[in-house]
């Protein structure tokens, strides 16, 4: 019987772990998600201190339930309700309703526009997501204020749960949802892209 030497492995030498090797794996991965809700939080916040300020609810949120009142009025009367906007005010002889301050979806359309702006995403993707958002929360909202008068003129029991319960809660789910649709498209259409 023979001998045959065995080769020697020679392993390669691993390199020390650097001092920052658990910093790199730890907050520094969790950096966009930092920088986003910190940008959705200035976002809201720039929002709000806008939005509350004497100038925007003296001279801006008007002429915003005004526009309102007016198209919902023009829905309704295409369906022969006889109706009347005067100010934030769409009345009938059978219904009257005032569009108030969170009735007219900026809360919601600041929400869904502030998620969309702080998320990391190509600006031609966040401008498209912003205008077309906006249109269908918008529209929505017309919507809403439509359906709303209708429930008072017809079912006027359901109007309190209808406005408070059911249109406040699907309203912001449904901007929510948008925002996560806009979100898979802006993914999807990059991976087009590249």
């Amino acid at each position: 019987m023979g001998y045959t030497p065995q080769k020697k492995v020679l392993k390669k030498k691993q390199p020390k772990p650097s001092i920052f090797a658990g910093v790199r794996s730890g907050w520094l991965q969790k950096l966009p998600v930092i920088f986003f809700v910190l940008g959705f939080a200035v976002l809201m916040i720039l929002f709000y201190a806008f939005w509350l300020s004497d100038y925007c609810q003296n001279n801006i949120q008007p002429h915003i339930v005004s526009g309102n009142a007016r198209l919902s009025s023009f829905l309704l009367n295409l369906f022969g309700m006889g109706t009347t906007a005067m100010k934030e005010t769409i009345s009938s002889t059978a219904f009257s309703v005032s569009i108030a301050r969170g009735c007219d979806a900026m809360e919601a359309m600041a929400l869904f526009a502030s998620a969309l702006l702080a998320f990391p995403a190509k600006w031609k993707f966040k401008v498209v997501g912003f205008f077309v958002g906006i249109a269908i929360l918008f529209s929505l909202n017309i919507l809403r204020v439509v359906s709303l008068f209708l429930t008072g003129v017809y079912y006027p029991k359901a109007f309190e749960i209808m406005h408070v319960e059911v249109w406040q809660v699907v309203f912001i789910i449904f901007a929510i949802g948008l925002w996560i649709f806009w979100i898979k498209w802006t993914r999807k259409e990059a991976a087009y892209v590249a």
